[in-house]
């Protein structure tokens, strides 16, 4: 008899132990997988980042879009002074988009020219003022443009400042974007992109 409860009492260890080490197992198993597939799912998550190198940008009430190259590294801020939509980024490129209602008996161009005469009178320093432009947008609708170069007090830095209007069905679009003057090679190509990608979703 006490042969027997040994030989019970053996095998019920040994079946413990078998457990253990079994569950042992499994978890370096599940770790070891993880660490195979974790380049795999990085790798995987990279391709799609790749495969979208955009980022698309709308104001709160998804009245406007905007579509942008991930290059301009653009975060989307809470918008100020009635913008619709405030887009910025760590090298100082800034985007703004506010709306404007109709003026009665007035045509675009005349409207233009008004906002470019008393914008101007906000800079103390400014330079290089350029002419009035018409300017094909993504939306073919009525658009003109004007730039400037503006030094920042503030941050001691001169700006490049591009104004672009588009009058649409419901009202008048204004986008600002400025960004450094020494980094006017790197965004060679963001006036165009923006007036471009610059859609108004129906209400």
């Amino acid at each position: 008899m006490e042969n027997d409860f040994n030989f019970d009492f053996d095998k019920k260890l040994n079946i413990k132990k078998v457990i253990f080490v079994g569950i042992v197992a499994l978890f370096l198993l599940v770790i070891l997988i993880e660490l195979i597939s974790t380049p795999f799912k990085k790798k995987k998550e990279q391709d799609i980042e790749n495969s979208n190198p955009n980022s698309s940008f709308s104001d709160s009430s998804s009245l406007i879009n905007l579509t942008l190259s991930k290059k301009y590294e653009l975060t989307k801020y809470t918008p100020s002074q009635n913008y619709l939509l405030e887009l910025r980024s760590p090298n100082d490129l800034n985007i703004f988009i506010a709306k404007k209602d109709f003026v009665d008996d007035r045509n675009l161009l005349d409207i233009v020219s008004a906002d470019k005469r008393s914008y101007i009178e906000e800079f103390s320093k400014y330079s290089n003022l350029s002419d009035i432009t018409e300017i094909t947008t993504g939306i073919n609708l009525p658009a003109y443009t004007y730039c400037f170069h503006y030094l920042d007090s503030k941050l001691k830095k001169s700006f490049y400042l591009q104004i672009i209007w588009i009058q649409a069905e419901d009202g008048y679009y204004i986008i600002d974007v400025e960004f450094p003057l020494d980094d006017i090679s790197s965004y060679s190509s963001i006036i165009t992109d923006v007036a471009n990608s610059f859609k108004i979703n129906e209400v």
